[in-house]
């Protein structure tokens, strides 16, 4: 449990670290300067969505999925990055669809982004059973993107040595 905590903690302060800032911003300081091994363990995450959000919210929340895989990166670590969506953080999808043909909307490129460096949406079948919310409501969303129960889904990803983040 403590061993939890403090990884927990340590990834915490990884999200907030200046990488999570603007590109060329300069804070008037180096950016921190870690060993190889700084990060070991923290490979395989699950980031569990289940709140209800605006564009700004979701954007935040994908700022620091990315800023995590940017962390790993800069020590040469890959990360296998896993987004578990239900309830109400089924809400990221549907804006991002609702805003995919405005030519300004910021949220489905970031999905997109995301996507590209591996990472992998799932989708709860009991929040899109209990909300009669439709596949095709969802940006992007595919078959194999649903999972029976998105909260089993995060349990069975800590089983397999997952670390839950709940940005």
């Amino acid at each position: 449990m403590l061993n939890k905590l403090a990884i927990g903690l340590a990834l915490s302060l990884a999200l907030t670290s200046p990488l999570s800032f603007a590109e060329g911003f300069d804070p008037g300081v180096a950016a921190p300067k870690v060993a190889a091994d700084y990060y070991a363990g923290a490979e395989k995450v699950v980031f569990h969505i289940s709140a209800e959000g605006d564009e700004k919210k979701y954007l935040g929340i994908l700022a620091n999925i990315n800023n995590y895989i940017k962390a790993l990166d800069s020590t040469g670590k890959k990360t296998e990055a896993i987004v578990v969506m239900n309830g109400d953080g089924l809400g990221l999808l549907k804006l991002a669809k609702d805003l995919e043909l405005e030519n300004t909307a910021k949220l489905p490129t970031q999905v997109d982004n995301l996507k590209a460096k591996g990472v992998k949406f799932q989708i709860c079948y009991n929040t899109l059973v209990g909300r009669e919310v439709k596949l095709t409501d969802l940006y992007e969303a595919k078959a194999e993107d649903v999972v029976p129960s998105g909260v089993a889904e995060v349990g069975r990803l800590e089983a397999q040595g997952y670390r839950l983040l709940k940005p």
